[in-house]
């Protein structure tokens, strides 16, 4: 049995002023808002899920994917492969620890929050969170959220792989990892599940 909330904690504000304005319009009798209004309910909900999650393969050191979406680019920059996932509105927004963190730091840079701009565009002028795993990895996690602000990590003391960490909804995640300890087991245009999908095993 778990105690996990169904609902991503991040949600609550927008599910509540969007279930008032439901009973508003039930009041009124205004039938297409009422319609409008609950469908917008539906799929705030629905975007704000938070469900449990195993990774596909508990028994080996593995990488799993860091959150909901899809692989729209994979690089090798320096010695480490970076993997950029495109995150939608019905995508999980709940960020997982890939692997075990026991020390990590994060920087914020503030900015835009630009969604349909050329990449360079948003790359340069977005809102760009960095969370930087210190340990036995060094890997970092980039987000770079778009249209909404509520992207963070958590303040706790450490992580175990498939934590909780994080939310970022409709944003760009890049994970970047030492090529020397991955075999990669991903590629472009892959859906990938937090906390469940195998992005590579760790060497």
């Amino acid at each position: 049995m778990t105690d996990t909330q169904i609902i991503a904690k991040e949600g609550y504000k927008g599910i509540i002023i969007i279930t008032i304005f439901v009973v508003i319009f039930l009041w009124l009798g205004w039938n297409i808002f009422i319609f409008l209004s609950f469908l917008c309910l539906i799929l705030s909900i629905f975007g704000f899920r938070n469900p449990e999650r195993l990774a596909e393969d508990k028994f080996n050191p593995i990488l799993i994917a860091p959150i909901d979406g899809k692989i729209i680019q994979v690089s090798n920059k320096e010695g480490f492969i970076c993997v950029a996932i495109d995150v939608d509105w019905l995508d999980v927004g709940i960020l997982r620890s890939p692997v075990d963190v026991l020390e990590y730091k994060i920087v914020k840079k503030n900015g835009l929050f630009l969604r349909f701009s050329d990449n360079e565009l948003k790359n340069n002028l977005n809102t760009q969170i960095t969370f930087f795993s210190t340990g036995k990895y060094d890997f970092k996690i980039e987000l770079y959220p778009q249209i909404f602000s509520s992207a963070k990590f958590y303040n706790k003391p450490a992580f175990i792989s498939n934590d909780r960490m994080g939310f970022m909804k409709l944003g760009e995640l890049k994970l970047f990892f030492p090529a020397k300890f991955l075999d990669l087991k991903v590629n472009v245009g892959d859906k990938i599940k937090g906390g469940q999908t195998l992005i590579g095993y760790i060497k």
